[in-house]
């Protein structure tokens, strides 16, 4: 059996941003994981049958983020070297489900994007297409390095791919992207609302409330869609409150 080199690593790695081309509802992504290793099938099996089973096995329903599936591409691909059995592998990639959508999830959409994209929003009010370019270039920085992380992390360490997500990295870079998605919040009401901050008094009443949330937020580490919820639902508060009186 030859071994995987590094150039078939980075050609592995640049399949990996195709790996929801083949998504369904069925089997999830496995169709574009199962595409990204085909590289593999004739460099590390021989005959014809152990490549269909290489092929069937890899095809039952998997799903994870994709920005950290490659976690699982990156380990399978180490187990697939090492000639690890089938039966194993199938259960290590069943074990990363969970952990990798859930954490990737989080992450990403529910910290990463949202807080970006108010950013974009910030710079996008003061100077136009800026903001849309600058929210481009850094959402797509992030996802290449986590796409890059996962998988040569997870080549690296095969069936201990875990113990790098427990690991305080996801869990800081959580904490403070949410802290800053509640500063990028407070930031784009100031901006926008400074003008007519004094010519209502609900104005004002809302301008206080948002930026006191924000700093709540920042200081608790509140993801910026659960901030951004709370300003919206004091702003309606406020001004049913000055509807009544």
């Amino acid at each position: 059996m030859d071994k995987i080199s590094k150039l078939d690593l980075l050609r592995l790695y640049s399949r990996s941003f195709f790996v929801q081309a083949g998504w369904n509802y069925e089997r999830m992504i496995a169709f574009g994981f199962t595409w990204i290793l085909l590289p593999l099938v004739k460099k590390l099996y021989p005959t014809k049958e152990e490549r269909k089973r290489f092929i069937k096995r890899h095809l039952s329903t998997f799903n994870a983020n994709p920005y950290l599936a490659n976690y699982a591409v990156g380990a399978v691909a180490k187990l697939e070297e090492m000639g690890t059995s089938e039966e194993e592998i199938s259960k290590f990639k069943n074990s990363l489900r969970g952990p990798l959508g859930a954490l990737g999830d989080n992450l990403v959409w529910m910290n990463l994007r949202p807080a970006l994209l108010i950013l974009g929003m910030i710079l996008a009010s003061i100077s136009g297409i800026l903001g849309i370019l600058v929210f481009w270039f850094l959402y797509n920085i992030h996802q290449v390095h986590l796409r890059a992380r996962g998988f040569f992390k997870g080549y690296t360490l095969g069936l201990g791919v875990a113990s790098d997500l427990r690991s305080s990295y996801y869990s800081r870079m959580i904490k403070w992207i949410s802290r800053m998605g509640a500063v990028f919040w407070g930031i784009f009401l100031v901006v926008n609302l400074n003008e007519r901050i004094l010519e209502r008094v609900e104005n004002l009443i809302i301008f206080i409330l948002v930026v006191l949330l924000s700093i709540f937020g920042f200081k608790k580490n509140v993801n910026p869609n659960y901030v951004l919820l709370v300003c919206l639902l004091s702003y309606l508060l406020v001004k049913w409150i000055i509807v009544l009186i």
